[in-house]
């Protein structure tokens, strides 16, 4: 197995209602000594910073060829206890629920994961965040930098398998409701919006929830 070692990162603006990116950098030594790296980030319009931090190291691990010896760096312990304190394993046998019974949150990136964890033998490495660290900062830089971006992604609540762009323009909600866009777009900006006003009435569920739990 090839030796490989992943440093990633996420990041959400306003979290967890704002835009959000993930960064992560993938890096091995060839036979002759040579480094060898690769940079991946992506940004998504309305996202949380776990799900960003999950993206990385999904992404990071997806890329990689063949399956691998990795030793996974990220400044998350919502990602890197979920491996060390096997709360994953835990998980996975008891249909992704934990010991309350409740269902665990981000289920859908857990479970893509764990197929890369599954694929590959896979370390996982807590950093402190912010801290110095040369590739912690720089997927920091990566993934900020993905959520400042214009060209954002939909977040669905999902996997994340399926890339969407994200539709910030009013002007073409405008232009649909004219009627003056093709009927396909019209239907992906309807499905777009549909699932928009879904993740933010689960938001106003919970956020009303929280409120009259403190009256």
């Amino acid at each position: 197995m090839t030796d490989i070692t992943i440093y990633t990162d996420g990041s959400a603006r306003g979290n967890p209602n704002g835009p959000g990116g993930y960064g992560a950098l993938v890096r091995f030594t060839d036979a002759k000594g040579n480094v060898h790296e690769r940079e991946y980030s992506a940004g998504y319009a309305v996202t949380t910073n776990n799900r960003m931090e999950l993206m990385a190291a999904i992404v990071a691990l997806e890329k990689l060829t063949t399956p691998c010896r990795v030793s996974l760096y990220s400044d998350s312990k919502y990602l890197t206890d979920a491996y060390n304190e096997g709360w994953i394993y835990y998980w996975r046998t008891h249909d992704y629920k934990n010991k309350s019974g409740d269902a665990v949150k981000n289920s859908a990136l857990w479970e893509r994961l764990a197929e890369q964890t599954d694929r590959h033998e896979v370390t996982f490495y807590w950093v402190k965040g912010h801290n110095g660290h040369p590739e912690n900062e720089r997927c920091d830089a990566l993934a900020t930098a993905a959520a400042d971006g214009e060209k954002l992604l939909a977040d669905d609540g999902g996997d994340l398998r399926e890339e969407v762009i994200a539709v910030r323009a009013s002007d073409e909600y405008e232009d649909a409701s004219a009627g003056k866009l093709p009927r396909e777009r019209m239907r992906e900006l309807m499905e777009q919006l549909q699932a928009e006003i879904d993740r933010k009435m689960e938001l106003l569920e919970r956020l009303e929830e929280a409120y009259y739990k403190e009256g």
